[in-house]
């Protein structure tokens, strides 16, 4: 497992061993073996049925998968009868556990993504495939020429006077006659050399694939440290069940429903904030902080804006916040040098990456704050109407959409989809695309007010100063979505993390308040919070099917038609 091995051994130990409610059965191994034979094996026999397999005939794959669930079926079964002294080790227990719900999110992930057959990693743009091609062959523009009539089109943006154009050049940015990309730098940088060493075109697919399942990690680390430190006699149920919340809660599986370019950056910028909190919240777990992770905190925070520059605004207020959280640990008076030492260690890739992304800017636009947005070939003509991009009309309408906009009831599966906002002046730069209120497509999210609705006077303020980044982080991006002219259910990408993490810290607290008081109160409190919960990962999967595209009904309209039968009612 290497690294990953190592930062989920950091955090486990003391996870469970400090808990008394929360130690796992002796026999959790053995049984999570059980399941995974049982799955190998149902899915070499039923690998036509599922999908997974086009062929009736048994092919060399199916046999191997029959033939290793059988054998880890047979393991399962000795070690029942015979538990080794590993199984009761409380770190492998949950390490052991917490893969397993990693692999099977995973695997949620790339069925979604491939429409269900797991083989087909296709119907995806392919902007950062041509910017890493780009890279590679030293230049900052794309390999794509624009053909002369649309050089010469008086308004690109004039559906009426502008030339047919491929569809691959949508949303481009054109600039003295060559093609740019405004979506951050960052996620190409990292295929490009996979690219040259590959020699094959990594899609942006793949993008919103990895930044998916890095984003589960990184909460899943930070879930971990948080009952590590703060929660350790929490019982083991509440706190694995928010593995697959955190992983589920829409919009995640919804973005891996539609797999572009705009989700790949999304998800990147989101990947790299939360990657960055969770480095700042290991630097802080020790006295004095520990400069290399609030180096890789700054790295992760450049990467973010790198990669998602509306995420900027995030960026600075944490940092800040760890400048003040520095300050006010130090010891009185302030040592003004001792303190810019301790600072500088985010700083670093901070300033580093701020003077990369002027750079890269000026070298393209001839301005080290144009991300090329202004150019870009799209419905509007933003050259020219830039400011009508973030306006206070939209507020009220983006404050609807995001938390208030139910989603609509309708008679075969999914059974619900999202709703289309068309109540607004016609007069407006704006446009409503399909989007569920977080209120609706997630109500384990009231939790969030058992941070202020319940008092647990045992924190230290290394508690108040996590809560203040992850609140702050989502208020500065959220209000930031309010004043932009397009409401898409994707943009929820960019908070969903910080808001999540937030009602879990809730849910936990109100548990471990409550488990001292009346005993009913405590388990009608716990049955309500389980049940939203539940509904909230089924809300986010439902949905997700219905997403933007309909990519599983169009892609795939045999087996969304089995799925469709077998949840109807004859």
């Amino acid at each position: 497992m290497g690294t990953l091995g190592f930062l989920l051994e950091t955090q486990i130990p003391t996870a469970t061993s400090n808990m008394n409610k929360a130690s796992l059965s002796n026999q959790i191994i053995p049984i999570l073996l059980f399941l995974d034979g049982a799955l190998c094996a149902a899915a070499g026999i039923f690998a036509y049925q599922l999908g997974i397999d086009p062929n009736t005939d048994w092919g060399a794959s199916r046999y191997i998968l029959l033939f290793a669930g059988i054998i880890l079926i047979l393991i399962s079964a000795f070690f029942l009868k015979k538990p080794t002294l590993v199984f009761n080790v409380e770190s492998a227990k949950t390490l052991f556990l917490i893969t397993h719900i990693w692999g099977f999110i995973f695997i949620t992930y790339a069925w979604f993504i491939t429409y269900g057959n797991f083989s087909t990693w296709n119907h995806t743009t392919h902007y950062y495939t041509q910017l890493a091609d780009g890279f590679n062959n030293g230049q900052l523009y794309l390999e794509r020429k624009p053909n002369r009539a649309l050089i010469e089109t008086a308004d690109l943006n004039d559906p009426n006077s502008r030339p047919t154009f491929d569809r691959e050049i949508w949303d481009l940015s054109l600039y003295k006659e060559k093609f740019y990309l405004y979506w951050g730098p960052i996620p190409a940088l990292i295929i490009a050399p996979l690219q040259l060493l590959l020699a094959r075109s990594i899609t942006d697919i793949y993008l919103v694939y990895f930044f998916a399942i890095g984003l589960l990690i990184f909460n899943t680390l930070i879930i971990l440290k948080l009952q590590r430190a703060f929660f350790p006699k929490l019982p083991a149920w509440n706190l694995f069940i928010c593995i697959p919340l955190i992983g589920f809660i829409a919009p995640i599986p919804w973005s891996l429903n539609i797999p572009q370019v705009y989700e790949a950056a999304i998800g990147a910028g989101q990947f790299f904030l939360m990657g960055g909190i969770y480095f700042s919240l290991l630097a802080f777990g020790k006295t004095p902080s520990h400069k290399t992770h609030l180096f890789l905190a700054g790295l992760c925070w450049a990467c973010s804006v790198g990669s998602r520059a509306i995420n900027v605004f995030s960026v600075i207020f944490c940092v800040l916040l760890i400048c003040y959280w520095i300050a006010s640990e130090s010891t009185k008076p302030l040592n003004l040098k001792k303190y810019i030492w301790d600072i500088s260690a985010p700083f670093i890739p901070l300033i580093f990456g701020a003077l990369a992304i002027g750079w890269y800017n000026w070298a393209r636009f001839d301005s080290p704050f144009e991300f090329g947005l202004r150019y870009q070939i799209t419905i509007f003509n933003l050259n020219k109407h830039l400011d009508w991009i973030f306006q206070a009309d939209y507020f009220f309408l983006n404050l609807y959409h995001y938390l208030f906009q139910p989603f609509e009831f309708i008679s075969q599966f999914p059974f619900i989809k999202p709703i289309i906002n068309t109540n607004f002046p016609e007069t407006y730069f704006y446009i409503a695309g399909p989007v569920t209120g977080l209120l609706f497509s997630a109500p384990f999210l009231i939790f969030t007010l058992g941070l202020f609705l319940s008092k647990n006077k045992g924190h230290s303020t290394y508690y108040y100063f996590f809560i203040s980044l992850l609140v702050g982080s989502f208020f500065i991006n959220f209000v930031t979505l309010l004043y932009y002219f397009f409401s898409q259910t994707r943009f929820l990408v960019d908070v969903i993390s910080q808001v999540a993490l937030l009602a879990i810290l809730g849910y936990w607290q109100f548990i471990t308040v409550l488990s001292n008081k009346r005993h009913i109160a405590f388990k009608l409190f716990t049955y309500l919070a389980n049940i939203l919960l539940m509904i909230s990962i089924f809300i986010g999967l439902l949905l997700s099917f219905s997403s933007e595209t309909n990519r599983m009904e169009t892609l795939n309209p045999m087996l969304f038609e089995k799925i469709n039968s077998f949840f109807t009612i004859p």
